[in-house]
């Protein structure tokens, strides 16, 4: 058996053609005509074993009937060569030899399709990753693949031809929050064609970023930033967008679902309001303002701050007196284009999609969890999202640093970690509260300069390619002190002359007890409140701290176990504005990339399927599945299996105590031929 350059190797076997099958004794079903091909895989495979050897032995296994070997099957030499061969010699399966069928089945699936044959009628044997590239000797790597080789031929002998099924499908999109991730999910979708269904709970969009004065790490204004981007939602033909609303159903599956929205009655004609504000300033109702951190206050009829959009007002029913049982009249009859309307009713909207986008955004954890803080019982304890709201020009106080006495501070105190990075509430790093700290002491700087600011940190995080330039600019230019504690944990707040008591152990263990004028917190980030609800109608699993779970952290980092449901921003962890742009930039990505209107949707192709001959109507598979792909049939009491949900993860047919569920391309059959081959060789 020569060796040329230019013609690979190849060994006619001793079977006879033209295919057929053969039933044996055991009722097993085996056919003829298998055809093996070896890739040298340049250098990786054929300097690592001996190919002449391991030919010789593919060539002698039973139903082989032609094996040849190939310098780079992967070429489009070799890719022509192959599919020429498998046409030619007629061929009923093909095992190729070669790398991880991680990257190339699908490049010899269409070489088999391409060639007349079934691309499932193909297993690969993964000679470089299990024997060449771990193996250092020659002889061992050599038996290691006739081992693997031989598994493949005997299991590829029970394959079966597998369909390929295609459904029409709705491109269209829910988006469920319109913060920075929702909004920028939105934009790229409705760009590009799809008609977007934008709900959020808020009377208003922009989520927190829309309340803050400054975005680090260039110190941009936000509203400068995030207007536009508002404008182009409110204004896109292409986005339909639900405020005062939240999600109360989906039903269906990838491609094909029903979302039911509940749409809160704002009592406001949006088509006539201008946002004027007459109607606020005659409403004898005050409540605490959720919007400024309860801050300061609102009407029952309010816009929720300076610059929300839509700027429209909305009666808010809790406070309102019309629903505590009296007559008040006031913002109708002050309202000067008639937009009040009383007698408005939440309504129930449906619509058709393919996919979901859920970015919900964050909420802060409630530091009152943690007493040695000091929140809540003393006066100008501070948390983060209350200071954003402090420094905003559009804020209780117009900008100003002041303390609850009206007063500025002669001294702030700054305090990392709180609630983060803590075996007691939260594990995880917030990973942003490094950097807005540092653009609190910018912010106090410019508007307090003079004051002194301390920096109190257990550690530090500063990512990114801008963050440490930005620390040491503003420490240098605010002066900021900084003090490095032994931990998260060792620093309480109490009281003392009317001022914040620090008491605190450093890194080197002294202990101190300083006092300041203002302290701000910077709390551990949670997933959104409402997230729970969301995961029960989204059947996406909630992690630790609130946050949704991803399908793979590396490489689905915004897909959910369920197919077509997926997460961005902080709805999914921890992270900056850009993160959450690009996030929500990803997730709008992947919709756009697989539902395209007027094509179709082509379905996983090894699924599961029932046998109702065989299947007790258990329902053990129907709890276990992570898709929920499979349902209970009441009249025929047995287990059903949504082919369109199913991924083919095969723990329902593993779990089956009456073998009633078969994975396609899995079977019993096939894993047994693969398993006893292996067995008989070791």
């Amino acid at each position: 058996m020569g060796r040329s350059k230019t013609i690979p190797d190849t060994i006619k076997c001793r079977h006879r053609f033209p295919v057929f099958f053969c039933l044996h004794d055991d009722g097993a079903m085996t056919a003829e005509g298998i055809g093996v091909f070896i890739c040298e895989c340049g250098p990786n495979i054929k300097d690592a074993m001996d190919l002449d050897d391991l030919l010789e032995y593919a060539g002698r296994l039973e139903n082989v009937v032609v094996a040849k070997r190939f310098p780079l099957l992967c070429s489009l030499d070799g890719k022509n060569n192959l599919a020429k061969e498998i046409r030619e010699l007629g061929l009923a399966r093909v095992v190729i030899a070669a790398c991880s069928p991680k990257e190339h089945e699908h490049t010899f699936r269409q070489i088999m399709e391409a060639a007349g044959l079934n691309p499932y009628l193909m297993q690969i044997a993964n000679i470089r990753e299990h024997c060449a590239w771990v193996i250092d000797d020659p002889v061992r790597a050599t038996d290691k693949a006739k081992v693997i080789l031989a598994a493949a031929v005997h299991r590829v002998a029970y394959h079966e031809p597998l369909e390929t099924k295609e459904i029409a499908c709705q491109p269209d999109v829910l988006v469920v929050g319109a913060g920075m991730a929702g909004i920028s999910a939105a934009l790229i979708l409705a760009h590009k064609g799809r008609k977007v269904y934008l709900v959020e709970k808020a009377p208003c969009i922009g989520g927190k970023v829309a309340r803050y004065e400054d975005v680090f790490p260039n110190l941009e204004c936000a509203s400068c930033i995030l207007d536009p981007l508002l404008d182009s939602v409110l204004h896109h033909k292409g986005i339909q967008l639900w405020t005062l609303s939240e999600v109360q159903e989906l039903l269906g599956f990838y491609g094909n679902f029903t979302v039911k929205v509940n749409k809160k009655a704002r009592f406001v004609d949006q088509q006539t309001c201008i946002g004027c504000g007459a109607c606020m300033e005659v409403c004898p109702v005050t409540v605490s303002n959720e919007y400024n951190e309860g801050l300061d206050t609102r009407k029952a009829i309010f816009i929720p701050y300076p610059g929300a959009l839509p700027n429209l007002a909305a009666i808010d029913k809790a406070h309102c007196l019309r629903w505590q049982g009296e007559a008040c009249r006031a913002c109708k009859e002050a309202c000067p284009f008639g937009s009040i309307n009383y007698e408005e009713t939440d309504e129930m909207a449906e619509a058709s999609i393919g996919a979901v986008v859920i970015a919900t955004g964050f909420n802060c954890f409630d530091v009152k969890k943690a007493p040695q803080y000091g929140y809540g019982d003393i006066d100008d304890v501070y948390t983060s999202l209350e200071f954003e709201r402090l420094v905003n020009a559009n804020g209780p106080t117009a900008g100003r640093i002041v303390l609850k006495n009206g007063r500025p501070p002669e001294s702030v105190a700054l305090i990392h970690c709180v609630g983060s990075r803590s075996t007691e509430y939260h594990r995880h790093c917030s990973a942003v509260c490094c950097t807005y700290l540092l653009k609190f002491a910018h912010q106090v700087h410019e508007k307090l300069p003079g004051v002194p600011i301390t920096n109190f940190y257990s550690d530090l995080c500063l990512p990114g390619k801008e963050a440490q330039p930005f620390f040491d600019k503003v420490s240098e230019k605010a002066k900021v002190r900084h003090v490095h504690l032994k931990d998260s944990g060792s620093i309480t707040i109490t009281k003392g002359n009317g001022r914040a008591r620090l008491e605190y152990t450093d890194v080197c263990g002294r202990s101190q007890s300083p006092a300041y004028d203002m302290v701000v917190l910077a709390p551990a980030m949670e997933g959104a409140k409402d997230a729970q609800h969301l995961s029960r109608i989204f059947d996406a699993t909630l992690g630790e701290a609130g946050f949704f779970v991803e399908q793979q952290t590396m490489l689905e980092p915004v897909s959910t176990a369920l197919e077509g449901v997926l997460i961005s921003g902080c709805a999914q962890g921890p992270k900056d504005i850009p993160g959450a742009v690009a996030q929500g930039q990803a997730a709008a990505g992947k919709i756009v990339s697989s539902l395209r209107p007027g094509e179709k949707l082509v379905l996983e192709t090894m699924t599961a399927v029932t046998d109702d001959a065989y299947c007790s109507g258990c329902k053990i598979c129907v709890g276990l599945c992570p898709y929920k792909a499979i349902s209970y049939d009441e009249v025929q009491q047995t287990a059903q299996i949504n082919e369109v949900l199913c991924t083919g993860c095969g723990i329902c047919a593993a779990a089956c105590p009456s073998g009633a569920i078969k994975a396609k391309h899995f079977t019993d059959a096939q894993m047994s031929a693969e398993i006893k081959s292996m067995a008989r060789r070791t």
